[in-house]
């Protein structure tokens, strides 16, 4: 009697997500794709960018009612495809 031993390899989670960004500002493209290990500055400066908000620390991101920091990866806030994270302005009341 003899058994055949297969190899199956497991499929690895994609290395890239895509994540919604939510703010005042409608008329933005809210879809990013991230890496999974790359920090989340990363998608703050690039969302800073394209809604041409001078810097990326003058918006504060929250997912789920918590505030994101800038240093997490998606991996480390166990973010999925499809997540939305929410961005909101600071303002200065005068």
């Amino acid at each position: 009697m003899s058994f055949r031993v297969r190899a199956v390899k497991l499929k690895q989670k994609d290395s890239h997500i895509n994540l919604k960004v939510v703010s005042q500002m409608n008329e933005l493209d809210p879809y990013f794709r991230v890496r999974r290990d790359e920090p989340l500055k990363q998608l703050m400066i690039r969302w800073s960018v394209r809604a041409n908000v001078g810097d990326y620390r003058a918006i504060r991101f929250f997912f789920d009612g918590m505030r994101v920091n800038k240093d997490k990866t998606p991996n480390d806030m166990e973010l999925e495809d499809g997540d939305c994270l929410d961005a909101f302005m600071d303002q200065m009341a005068g």
